[in-house]
């Protein structure tokens, strides 16, 4: 499955790690800051990622990278007719379950990206740097002023959020962060 996930996920890839996606970071702002631009970085951590994998996002995210069928079709049958049973004095509750990936599978981190996927291959600014790890985003973006950083960061970040309500996507507003980067006085 790692044919199909961005070169920018550092997450569940055999050679990635924290490290890789610190540094790319890390080079993004240096360039910036020594040309005499502001970086504004916002950190965006999922609200229970894996709970909160959508099964139809996972499957367009398959066609969209035109998966081979039979691939597409196992998965289909992975992800179909799921459901949670509880077992309470022989009393059963069933519920239909069409979102989280199975706990502790071996395919959970794969599926994770293919959905994760798109949201870094939004039509964002050329002033813009997206990185994921695991649930975290990190979205860079530079400009010569704080006010066009901030107005860049907006499109970029309404962006996000539509893409997150159409995804089924919460983002933990205790989690996530904003810092503003500059070299100035």
């Amino acid at each position: 499955m790692h044919a199909y996930v961005h070169t920018y996920i550092h997450t569940f890839i055999p050679q990635k790690n924290t490290i890789d996606a610190a540094m790319e970071a890390r080079n993004f702002i240096e360039r910036q800051l020594e040309k005499g631009r502001v970086v504004i970085m916002v950190s965006l951590d999922v609200r229970g990622a894996f709970d909160s994998v959508w099964c139809p996002a996972i499957l367009k995210g398959l066609r969209d990278a035109k998966c081979p069928r039979n691939l597409y079709n196992l998965t289909l049958d992975y992800l179909k007719e799921r459901k949670a049973v509880i077992n309470i004095n022989n009393f059963n509750i069933e519920k239909r379950i069409t979102k989280g990936c199975p706990q502790g599978s071996c395919c959970g981190p794969g599926l994770w990206n293919i959905q994760y996927n798109p949201i870094l291959n939004l039509r964002y600014t050329k002033h813009t740097k997206i990185i994921a790890f695991a649930d975290d985003l990190v979205l860079m973006v530079e400009a010569e002023s704080i006010g066009e950083a901030e107005n860049f960061t907006n499109i970029e970040l309404n962006k996000i959020a539509e893409w997150a309500t159409d995804n089924k996507i919460k983002f933990n507003e205790e989690k996530s962060k904003v810092m503003l980067l500059m070299r100035r006085k």
